[in-house]
């Protein structure tokens, strides 16, 4: 279930501070993440990164994102081949949902943008066992410490986008109360640039 959890207030909201920052679409660079965090799109989405990067290195390209999240593994591989690896100059632009391991495709851009109905959703890793499968007690808590640790750079993804104005800890504390999120309440927060008009 989501839940609304109130933000801390900031004497001069995000928007202020990047009033300057404008958005010029670029439909030859843009390329889509629709749907899941999963390999299919992680591949995808990789692939055309790649392909728009051998065109121009350092031309700007621009992500549109639309998802209700899926594996944080799958959404760190992004983020670091993307910060690490490939270092494209990435705009990401979160529309509609941006949720869960989305909200860590999203911060993959250097330039973060909303559409002004965009949502974002911030909580804990989950599972789903849909199978006969039986699990130990040390098969459970093996899961356990992997979910926690995935939990805690999730957090300190979120973290390092807010310039740490929100600790780990703190981010960790909105994910346990499943927190929703305004496009304004993301920018104030530091999690994108500016919403789009």
């Amino acid at each position: 279930m989501k839940t609304r959890t109130k933000i801390k207030s900031e004497p001069e909201s995000q928007s202020t501070l990047w009033s300057d920052l404008f958005f010029t679409p670029k439909p030859a660079r843009m390329i889509e993440w629709i749907g899941g965090v999963n390999s299919e799109n992680l591949e995808r989405t990789l692939n055309s990164l790649k392909s728009l990067m051998l065109e121009s290195s350092h031309e700007e390209i621009q992500l549109i994102i639309n998802s209700h999240g899926g594996a944080t593994g799958i959404g760190m591989t992004f983020y670091d081949t993307v910060n690490s690896i490939l270092k494209p100059n990435l705009t990401t632009i979160g529309s509609g949902d941006v949720d869960s391991s989305g909200v860590t495709i999203l911060l993959s851009g250097q330039r973060r943008f909303l559409t002004r109905n965009t949502t974002l959703l911030l909580h804990l890793a989950g599972r789903t066992f849909g199978t006969e499968k039986r699990f130990s007690t040390l098969d459970m808590e093996d899961i356990l410490k992997e979910d926690k640790l995935k939990d805690y750079q999730y957090a300190c993804v979120v973290s390092n986008a807010t310039l740490g104005r929100y600790s780990p800890e703190e981010v960790l504390e909105l994910m346990r109360t499943n927190t929703v999120l305004t496009a304004e309440e993301a920018v104030n927060m530091g999690l994108a640039h500016k919403v789009l008009e």
